[in-house]
């Protein structure tokens, strides 16, 4: 039997191959099968040597870059794959399928940036407020992570009619009318919002303290925001909304400054005639056994004047938390009223004496009206 000899040359295999009919198909399920690998390639960089490798830092800032990332770049890896898939198929939309992977190439890169911006915020903003004293970044931080959300999805959104070829010249011009328009529209919430920032960075008043308004309405300050203030009215038990402008230009008088301790004044009237040293006594021992009432400084009682009907003393009196002022006011005024009476100390009414001359010596005069 003879030998049967089989010559093979490499070139007629690849032009056999080439000539095949589904060979693009067959490239393409290569490519497929490659992007696949590189996605798992991508998935172990990721988790065996970044993750790792950002552990050991001290800031978190790569920590929150990478778990943000990680799964965008699967995607545009794969979308990556499918565009070279789809091209060496032929595919009849290539172009308008790679207009397609570039748009949503933005998608995700505008949700990646929203997601590392509000991880930003969260671990670095909100921790920053907790450290400082103000209040001023308690408000302005979540206000601005809103904004900043809105920025960046109207950035995505110009990119994405730029890709369309759409022009934004003339939308962005639009948008800046548009943006004064709205600021005309808004002139008052704007001006309640820079005075909110006033009243948090000037400290006028702070929230806990005490004021008087120019009512004359005694309230606390429960919270200051970007367009109101919240009082509480002690007196009548009310919340009261103050509009930030209306409050930073009216008369403040900040009771609970320069520290929480209080002058308490009692003005009083006693008859003429009456012992003053003996007043003043009287008046010393019931501020000096009223509770609440400091002994630094010490009550004192000053002679005013001499009124047109009673002798005018001032008793002043310190306590040490004006949410104590009423009951000291209360207990101070009875002892006041029981002690003159023990000591038959007289508080006049005002008396009103008119001198008539005799009548019966003008009684043959006429008088013309």
């Amino acid at each position: 039997m003879g030998r049967v000899a089989f010559e093979i040359e490499p070139g007629s295999i690849i032009t056999d191959l080439s000539n095949f009919e589904y060979i693009h198909y067959a490239i393409a399920i290569l490519i497929i099968l490659l992007t696949l690998s590189a996605t798992k390639l991508t998935f172990l960089i990721f988790n065996t040597y970044l993750k790792r490798l950002a552990a050991k830092t001290a800031t978190n800032l790569d920590d929150i870059i990478i778990k943000t990332a990680e799964k965008s770049v699967y995607i545009i890896v794969l979308l990556i794959g499918a565009y070279f898939a789809l091209y060496y198929i032929e595919f009849p939309w290539l172009t308008q399928f790679f207009v397609l992977i570039k748009i949503i190439s933005v998608i995700i890169g505008t949700w990646v940036s929203i997601e590392l911006f509000r991880r930003l915020i969260k671990d670095y903003g909100h921790e920053l407020t907790r450290k400082t004293e103000t209040r001023i970044d308690d408000v302005i931080i979540p206000v601005a992570e809103k904004l900043g959300k809105i920025v960046i999805i109207v950035i995505g959104v110009l990119i994405i009619l730029d890709i369309l070829e759409i022009k934004i010249t003339p939308m962005l011009a639009g948008l800046g009318i548009a943006g004064i328009a709205v600021a005309l529209a808004a002139q008052e919430t704007l001006s309640n919002m820079f005075s909110g920032v006033f009243l948090m960075l000037d400290h006028p008043v702070k929230i806990g303290e005490r004021i008087i308004l120019d009512s004359g309405e005694l309230c606390e300050v429960r919270d200051i925001g970007l367009r109101s203030t919240k009082l509480y009215n002690v007196v009548e038990h009310t919340m009261i909304f103050v509009p930030n402008e209306m409050l930073a230009k009216s008369k403040i008088v900040n009771i609970s400054a320069p520290d929480l301790r209080l002058k308490v004044q009692f003005p009083i009237g006693v008859a003429y005639g009456t012992d003053v040293r003996k007043v003043r006594e009287v008046l010393i021992e019931i501020a000096r056994e009223a509770p609440d009432v400091l002994n630094d400084p010490e009550p004192i009682v000053v002679f005013r004047e001499f009124g047109d009907f009673s002798l005018n003393l001032l008793l002043i009196l310190w306590i040490d938390d004006i949410k104590k002022k009423f009951d000291v006011i209360d207990y101070v005024n009875q002892r006041i009223d029981d002690r003159f009476k023990e000591e038959g100390i007289e508080i006049p009414f005002p008396i009103r004496t008119l001198y008539m001359p005799d009548l019966r010596e003008r009684g043959s005069k006429k008088f013309d009206f």
